[in-house]
């Protein structure tokens, strides 16, 4: 009896592994061949860099610490998951429609990739968190992750009409990106979350709470000692033209 239930048991997981090989090439041939997402998406950044009078960075121009900062507080899996935070997903989803507000919340860097580029005319629901998971699969299964990561910092929005990081250094502190302090990277790398509540011009004192969440995660993430992350909190804020 036990041999039998193993054995039957064997049948069904290589089953369900074939079917979920099947399924996964079949997607591959679709956002390869039939949508080539990765084409539309890296079209509409560099497009939205331009518009924005903004200068694109590659992903080796983009600071470690802020890279580290982002992922530590975004997406601390970003380099092992496939585009999606599915118990994220489902949780948002699951809160939103009990509370009949607008889907949010539970969003990767991919995901916030597409919804910043593909999905930025859409308006949020259902539909549009499961259409963003499906087109988040797909830039994981065509777009290297240094290069999600490149084209996500490129578009993300920062408030005070700065669009990208590139664009964020200059607004905020009127430097290159290469010229910031990791006190600075810090500092931008929490502001996404909500630009309007964090804007270092309109709020420094919410702006500097959510740095020091941003170090917190830094820290517990292991990319950065407690004394280290005591260091950078340490370090003064000096925006362009106005000093905190």
């Amino acid at each position: 009896m036990r041999k039998r239930f193993i054995k039957g048991l064997f049948k069904f997981l290589v089953f369900t592994t074939a079917i979920l090989c099947i399924a996964w090439l079949g997607l591959m041939y679709y956002f390869t061949q039939v949508n080539r997402i990765a084409d539309q998406v890296r079209k509409d950044v560099k497009t939205q860099v331009q518009a924005n009078h903004s200068q694109y960075l590659k992903y080796n121009d983009i600071p470690d610490m802020y890279r580290n900062a982002v992922i530590a507080t975004e997406d601390r899996s970003f380099f092992t998951n496939i585009g999606v935070d599915f118990k994220g997903t489902f949780r948002a989803i699951f809160v939103d429609v009990g509370s009949k507000q607008t889907i949010q919340g539970g969003s990767t860097i991919t995901q916030q990739l597409i919804h910043n580029t593909l999905l930025n005319n859409m308006s949020k629901s259902i539909e549009w968190k499961l259409l963003e998971s499906f087109y988040a699969i797909g830039v994981y299964d065509t777009i290297s992750k240094p290069e999600t990561f490149e084209l996500y910092a490129n578009v993300i929005y920062f408030g005070h009409g700065a669009n990208g990081l590139y664009q964020a250094s200059e607004i905020y502190f009127g430097k290159k990106t290469s010229e910031l302090s990791a006190g600075e990277l810090t500092l931008l790398a929490g502001i996404p979350n909500a630009p309007s509540v964090y804007d270092p011009y309109i709020n420094m004192k919410l702006a500097r709470e959510r740095q020091q969440h941003v170090i917190a995660n830094m820290i517990d993430a292991k990319v950065i000692s407690q004394a280290k992350g005591k260091q950078i909190l340490s370090q003064p804020i000096i925006l362009k033209g106005k000093i905190k």
